[in-house]
């Protein structure tokens, strides 16, 4: 059973002089280690919902818990040391050069300057940073990779959360998906919680294990990308998300859940190879293009695993 890292409980939020709450009695649970995506137009308060995790935005009423402790009763500058904050514009300090800026926690909870250096060569090379980019200074940097340092920094005090407000959306659409990848790989690799504010609805399913959808400071629904595509809960989820986008109710299907078994006999060379997670969208293409019968799927060192036919994929749309 997975630990609550994040918990909302029946958490408010009402501006003064706004007619109605941005978050409007809101409970949800965040498990230890997921990558939550929330989704939702401009104005449907997805990123006052983050922001209030770290007290940047004091809820109005109701109750957040952080790995069960409510955030009230930790000191608010210990708190945000705690929790890793990335945002759309970056936010680096101009006057310091990128260790600098990504010592700026580590240094902050008093590391010794040893410890912060290796936290520093460690981050760089996570975030895919080359070492000599140490002592350049952030103008120097194109967008995306000032963004990976605002990741670094965001990581350096080892957080167990971190939030995110659209840390890809300045970002063009090649170094974007490159980004999306590369942390999403980091995420999986360290197991940070992750709760990820996002208008892109490719990039929130791309992203989340699990997905929060918002209108008018409410929570729609809140499920895994494919359930929501699949089972959208009204009438708002399924015009924002396309229900009805078979392709993309593909890309969130794993070769590893839809595959057959394999025909008696060798697998010919000319029969293309995807591995276990691989998804259904990209073998479609693949056998488009290569009009072989079937995809053969390799589960890592266990070698040939099953197949994916075109068939299947026609007939049950990937199940």
């Amino acid at each position: 059973m997975s630990k609550e890292a994040i918990k909302f409980e029946r958490v408010s939020k009402t501006f003064p002089k706004a007619a109605k709450p941005s978050v409007n009695e809101t409970s949800l649970v965040v498990p230890q280690g997921s990558f939550v995506t929330i989704l939702g137009a401009s104005g449907c308060g997805k990123t006052t919902l983050l922001k209030m995790v770290n007290r940047i935005i004091e809820p109005s009423s109701g109750t957040i818990s952080v790995f069960g402790k409510d955030i009230r009763s930790t000191p608010v500058t210990e708190l945000r040391q705690s929790i890793g904050y990335v945002i759309q514009q970056v936010g680096l300090f101009p006057h310091l050069t990128i260790e600098q800026n990504i010592a700026t926690v580590p240094n902050i909870l008093g590391w010794d300057r040893q410890k912060t250096a290796e936290r520093i060569d460690y981050l760089m090379d996570l975030v895919h940073l080359p070492e000599n980019y140490k002592k350049m200074y952030p103008r120097q940097l194109s967008g995306g990779q000032q963004q990976r340092v605002g990741i670094a920094r965001a990581m350096a005090g080892d957080p167990a959360i971190l939030l995110m407000d659209e840390p890809f959306g300045a970002i063009d659409a090649i170094t974007r998906t490159k980004l999306q990848d590369d942390f999403k790989q980091i995420q999986r690799e360290l197991g940070k919680t992750v709760l990820f504010v996002t208008h892109d609805v490719e990039e929130a399913m791309k992203l989340g294990d699990r997905m929060i959808v918002m209108n008018e400071g409410s929570i729609q629904q809140y499920d895994t990308p494919l359930a929501i595509m699949s089972g959208p809960s009204n009438d708002f989820v399924s015009r924002l998300i396309q229900s009805d986008d078979l392709f993309q109710r593909l890309h969130l299907m794993k070769a590893a859940d839809h595959m057959i078994e394999l025909p008696d006999g060798l697998v010919p060379d000319s029969v293309p190879r995807v591995g276990v997670d691989e998804n259904l969208k990209a073998i479609l293409q693949l056998l488009l293009q290569s009009n072989a019968p079937y995809v053969a799927v390799l589960d890592g060192d266990q070698g040939l695993a099953g197949r994916v036919t075109l068939e299947q994929l026609k007939l049950g749309n990937g199940r």
